[in-house]
């Protein structure tokens, strides 16, 4: 994955909180800078009834962000 500030293509996982929808703690040994990023599953090879699941904890994710972010 491209560092997003200087778009070194050797960044590294230092952390991963796994679940429905992993998140990946990402660092770049050439600027040092950490972000997170999300992996999602593919949703037409999820099985039935499970893509419905998965797009409910993202919306659930997404709304509690919002609500730390601003408030």
């Amino acid at each position: 994955m491209l560092c997003p500030r200087c778009a070194y293509d050797k960044t590294t996982v230092v952390g991963t909180v796994k679940g429905a929808i992993n998140t990946r703690s990402r660092k770049c040994p050439n600027c040092g800078y950490i972000w997170k990023t999300r992996e999602l599953p593919v949703w037409d090879t999820c099985p039935s009834g499970y893509k419905e699941y998965l797009e409910s904890l993202f919306k659930d994710e997404e709304q509690e962000e919002t609500k730390t972010k601003w408030h």
